[in-house]
């Protein structure tokens, strides 16, 4: 059930999501007798998950995309081969990219992340090791933003950006960047990846990489703000772990044999 809004098209999710808020409050209304009969809204269907992420030759590409670099063509494996530099290197994007890869936190989010405590959006503990998705006294949503250590591989990167930058990493020309529309488009196309890469992907890809990696799902939905519950059902079957029981099943003498009665 897509349509449009206006001009502006409008997708099913998002279709479905504001026929969810009007159900809500008709059975609201109803309860508190504000209408005499109860109202039944049609939802459309679920769309299916995305579950698109990179693998790790994908997201060095998509780096040197954004640092302005393409590559001449792209092998079976993934991997670029015969890099020229065909535009300006966009710092601010390449950083985005990086911090949304090794920490699992969304777009907007990232894109708020200073360097000191403040009110408006996450900032970064360097000298503790912490990185806060919410700025001090934000009230938490359901899209959960919770504090994690930062990582090691990240951490250097972190410190060599504060001293050339003022507010935080994703900074251009003074100023925080509200959207990376265009420089994402930019460099995913000098990367020779489809539109199906989205900046979300690159949560999806944190959260494939940890699970590839052998760490829990508990750990996983901590350090990325992700209930348990959601990295069991749409990511973990990129654990090693994944359903040993069955995995097992196939083992033994006794595979195929009629199961015996007790007497």
């Amino acid at each position: 059930m897509a349509g449009l809004n206006g001009r502006k098209p409008v997708a099913q999710g998002t279709a479905r999501r504001e026929l969810e808020t009007l159900s809500a409050a008709l059975n609201h209304a109803y309860k508190a007798r504000k209408i005499s009969k109860p109202v039944f809204v049609d939802l459309p269907a679920k769309a299916p998950r995305r579950e698109r992420w990179l693998t790790r030759p994908e997201a060095a590409r998509l780096v040197a995309g954004a640092l302005g670099f393409s590559p001449a063509r792209v092998d079976s494996q993934g991997r670029g081969h015969g890099w020229k530099r065909v535009g300006p290197p966009s710092y601010h994007v390449a950083r985005f990219i990086l911090i949304a890869l090794y920490t699992g936190t969304r777009h907007e989010a990232v894109l708020q992340m200073r360097w000191g405590v403040n009110s408006e959006g996450g900032w970064f503990d360097l000298d503790e090791g912490v990185f806060y998705r919410r700025g001090a006294g934000e009230a938490d949503s359901r899209k959960k933003r919770t504090p994690a250590p930062i990582p090691d591989r990240l951490a250097p990167h972190l410190r060599r950006w504060r001293e050339i930058t003022l507010h935080g990493p994703c900074e251009y020309d003074g100023r925080l960047t509200q959207r990376q529309k265009t420089g994402w488009a930019r460099a995913r196309e000098r990367a020779k990846l489809g539109s199906d890469v989205t900046p979300h992907t690159l949560k999806h890809t944190c959260i494939t990489w940890m699970l590839q990696n052998g760490v829990n799902t508990w750990e996983v939905a901590g350090y990325t703000g992700t209930s348990e519950k959601i990295i069991r059902e749409v990511y973990g079957h990129h654990s090693p772990d994944y359903l040993p029981a069955a995995r097992a099943a196939f083992r033994g003498r006794n595979m195929g044999q009629p199961r015996k009665e007790s007497a």
